[in-house]
């Protein structure tokens, strides 16, 4: 589907909505969500209404122009799964000859808004998504949440632990940010 103003909107049909939808996502894609019976002229009015909603959404995506959208879905968690286990545990190896960090178990997730997560119990969990970052990166992911072990918040002791093996915490913090889960 495409407006007056020559945006392509791709127009998906639902049977489990209940109204219009209309989605911008970070990739610059527009999507139309329309239940099943609802009238043409509904749907192009709905459309025309939104149009400056649309043009605002698009200008706000374009900072993202330059970061990286990382596959998802259950068959590329399957295939990555096993890959990223490998890698946290290589990770997670090297810093123990530094660290005597009591972790209970490692889990590989397809999470959907976190790199990683630590819990009271002493177990971690981290996106699959891992083995597709910078090595460096995967390095700090998995050492921030080994820090969590030590201090289970975001205090200056976990930052200070942080910064003792990643001084640039803050710009790997911010690199971390243009990878999009």
């Amino acid at each position: 589907m495409t407006d007056e103003t020559s945006l392509k909107i791709v127009r998906r049909s639902s049977a489990r909505s209940r109204r219009l939808w209309l989605t911008v996502r970070l990739d610059g894609s527009i999507e139309l969500t329309v239940p099943h019976g609802m009238r043409e002229s509904v749907v192009a009015q709905f459309v025309r209404a939104q149009m400056t909603w649309v043009k605002q959404q698009l200008t706000r995506v374009q900072r993202y122009k330059d970061d990286v959208f990382l596959p998802h879905g259950r068959r590329d968690y399957l295939a990555r799964k096993e890959e990223a286990r490998a890698l946290v545990r290589e990770i997670i190896t090297a810093f123990a000859a530094r660290y005597t960090f009591q972790i209970r178990k490692i889990f590989i997730k397809n999470l959907r808004r976190n790199w990683g997560s630590c819990s009271t119990l002493g177990n971690l969990n981290f996106n699959y998504k891992i083995v597709l970052l910078p090595r460096r990166l995967a390095e700090y992911v998995v050492f921030h949440e080994l820090s969590h072990l030590e201090a289970f918040d975001h205090s200056k002791k976990f930052w200070s632990l942080v910064a003792r093996e990643f001084p640039d915490h803050k710009i790997l913090r911010k690199e971390l940010r243009t990878f999009h889960l």
